[in-house]
């Protein structure tokens, strides 16, 4: 983060900062799977450091031209030169890498989404301190050899539900010197979706499993249809043993048999809240508890019904019909009268 703070762009007042974005969307426009960094998209600017060399070049310039003192002028001529010769190589160390976004599994809102940037390096020279980021964060940098590639972790922020498009991602580098920063930015054509924030596990209780027509509404152990894998009760029959778990974690597990299990549903207007956020959040945690219980469930919103199901397709499926889900302006009223 400190490395983060430092950048020449985070220096720019907000105003100025969301221009420079606006401009360079507009020029580069969105990007495919795969994006390829020329020369022009790479920009570069002075770090901290090359300020601070510039002003001592600049007072070593105005004390040789007031004492003729050749053997400074000698001097920052050679600093000079040096400092343009890294300007070209700290652009080079850039352009022409091959970029492309992977990962970004759906995570629930206030946490980071984690996703991949492979960075690929076709030429025949090495590329040195190569890092990436979103505007808050900055990942540490690698070395890539020629030929070479590396997979940069990337933490994106994610504070509200739904389908967010991605931020765009910061390239950069400081190499040779660290006195100047060329950077790219990127703009992946790739949407995240981020999952309601769960209520508290006290807030609401999963309900009981609904009446089943030929079996009363039990749920019992049986021999009609695999459910998953659960600890092994005493006296547990060694036909039931997974054994190719065991042989594969080491841990001992029992086949899940039910014969007519009841459902649960889990509806929008049982729920205790009358914000629509909020019942969208507590519905969230039942399906989190009912997933974890192995307890089928369906979901119920105005407009929308999920049926009955078990397993972890349909727990991201319902996740991600909650995330997705707006509110209708008589449901928000419906909300504020309770259930």
């Amino acid at each position: 983060m400190g490395a983060a703070a430092s950048r020449p762009g985070r220096r720019l007042p907000p105003f100025l900062k969301r221009q420079v974005r606006r401009w360079a969307r507009r020029r580069q426009g969105a990007d495919g799977e795969f994006v390829e960094l020329h020369q022009g998209r790479v920009y570069i600017l002075p770090t901290r450091s090359g300020l601070v060399f510039g002003l001592v070049f600049f007072t070593m310039l105005l004390g040789a031209l007031n004492y003729s003192n050749n053997m400074g002028f000698a001097l920052a001529f050679v600093l000079t030169a040096v400092a343009v010769v890294s300007i070209h190589h700290c652009q080079r160390n850039l352009a022409g890498l091959r970029l492309s976004v992977s990962g970004c599994t759906p995570v629930f809102a206030g946490e980071p989404m984690e996703c991949t940037l492979h960075v690929t390096n076709p030429g025949r020279a090495p590329r040195w301190q190569i890092a990436a980021g979103p505007a808050t964060e900055r990942t540490p940098a690698v070395d890539l050899p020629a030929g070479g590639a590396a997979a940069l972790t990337l933490r994106l922020a994610t504070d509200r539900r739904g389908r967010l498009r991605c931020p765009e991602i910061r390239v950069s580098t400081r190499h040779p010197l660290g006195l100047f920063e060329s950077w790219a930015l990127l703009y992946p054509e790739r949407e995240l979706l981020v999952y309601p924030r769960p209520a508290g596990s006290a807030s609401v209780r999963l309900p009981p499993a609904g009446a089943d027509p030929e079996n009363a509404g039990e749920s019992v152990r049986g021999t009609d249809e695999f459910t998953g894998l659960r600890p092994p009760l005493a006296g547990e029959s060694l036909s039931r043993i997974a054994w190719k778990a065991w042989a594969r974690t080491g841990e001992l597990l029992a086949k899940d048999y039910r014969s007519g299990a009841g459902s649960a549903w889990l509806d929008w207007n049982a729920m205790p809240a009358t914000d629509p956020e909020e019942r969208l959040s507590l519905l969230t945690r039942l399906v989190i508890d009912a997933e974890a219980a192995g307890q089928s469930f369906g979901l119920r919103l105005p407009g929308m019904e999920l049926q009955p199901m078990a397993g972890p397709d349909h727990y991201h499926r319902c996740l991600a019909v909650l995330a997705t889900y707006q509110p209708s302006t008589a449901d928000v009223r419906g909300a504020a009268r309770g259930p």
